[in-house]
């Protein structure tokens, strides 16, 4: 099965924050805003001694005594776009007009977020492979850059043999975060192939001669030689990561092999980040019981009317004749079947509506 996170940039990530997974809390000052693409905007946060992390982990943000808030909540969860290495951490989103972002992008230099994250990071999280012999090909859409800028720096830093492939589609290259500095590591490091492919190239002021289109299995092909060897790790809106699945698996590759992380909305939970697929599959466990409970107690309400009715009833003899003939008994179980299904589609109703 696809090993798969889901996130959202103001994002969360699908890793479960289970009560026994010890954490750390931090609360870091603001250093720098830098504009990093059109909409996008990375905030640079102090490190603090003691802040440990995976590359491609990600950390939960919570606003300190925000002057607004709004039904999302103060917290979000972010990727961390630096390597383990370096002195600062670096969190870059797409801006969009909530509470948490227009607090955010207001803040004054210097003043304090909540940073939290994982001593640990638990198994199957979204960062780089052990076995270097079996290459990184990043499948990469728009802001899902973020973790794989950190672990493309950390393997480069710490001088992996990993090769390392990163296909980056953009629609233009204003909306490219990072791709400066990809560019650079590209240049100074033969281990690593970035392949920049534009899907509205026509739009550009200048010319662009490199890859166009969406990524496809041509598209790999030309720069992986054997496409069953690497480990693959997609990040990207969920349209984006659905296609790069597809192309995967279409092109035989193991789904053991791929690693994926979608950028969307997000739930949190009490004990930490839960993702859709997650959040579902827990409320699915939480609903059941009741759900069966509810189907009982109707059984018992249903029966209990027919009882009760057919004592009201008995004198007239229709009611005798309703106990021994089993054709009365079709519409009622026709009545509790629908009550059932109504009930399910609620309850289902209910699990999708807290899943977006």
């Amino acid at each position: 099965m696809f090993q798969q996170n889901h996130t959202m940039h103001g994002h969360s990530p699908l890793n479960h924050l289970r009560p026994s997974m010890k954490r750390a809390a931090f609360e870091v000052a603001l250093k720098e805003k830098k504009h990093i693409a059109e909409g996008t905007v990375a905030f640079i946060f102090e490190k603090p001694n003691g802040f440990h992390f995976l590359a491609g982990q990600h950390v939960r943000m919570t606003l300190i005594h925000p002057p607004e808030t709004d039904s999302e909540g103060n917290s979000r969860f972010f990727s961390l776009a630096n390597s383990p290495q370096e002195k600062d951490l670096v969190i870059a989103m797409r801006m969009r007009d909530t509470a948490f972002k227009r607090v955010l992008g207001r803040m004054p230099i210097g003043d304090k977020v909540r940073i939290q994250t994982l001593l640990k990071s638990p198994h199957g999280s979204f960062a780089l492979h052990d076995n270097a012999s079996k290459p990184a090909v990043f499948l990469i859409g728009g802001i899902g850059i973020v973790p794989a800028f950190s672990m493309i720096k950390d393997a480069l830093e710490r001088k992996l043999p990993h090769p390392l492939f990163l296909f980056y589609s953009n629609r233009r290259l204003e909306d490219a975060p990072f791709l400066d500095e990809l560019e650079i590591l590209a240049k100074q490091h033969p281990s690593f192939t970035l392949i920049a492919t534009l899907t509205e190239p026509e739009k550009e002021a200048l010319s662009w001669e490199g890859e166009t289109g969406h990524i496809d299995h041509s598209m790999i092909k030309r720069y992986v030689d054997d496409l069953t060897s690497p480990i693959y790790y997609i990040a990207g809106l969920p349209h984006m990561a659905s296609a790069m699945k597809t192309v995967l698996t279409d092109s035989g590759i193991s789904e053991d092999n791929i690693r994926a992380e979608e950028f969307s909305g997000f739930i949190m939970g009490q004990d930490g980040p839960v993702g859709r697929h997650d959040m579902t599959h827990s409320n699915r466990k939480r609903m059941g019981p009741l759900l069966l409970v509810a189907m009982v107690l109707l059984i018992v309400i249903m029966v209990s009317l027919h009882a009760v009715g057919a004592i009201s009833l008995f004198k007239t003899g229709f009611g005798a004749f309703s106990l021994n003939n089993p054709i009365f008994y079709v519409p009622m179980g026709g009545l509790v079947v629908v009550a059932i299904l109504f009930k399910f589609r609620h309850v289902s109703g209910f699990l999708h509506r807290k899943g977006k």
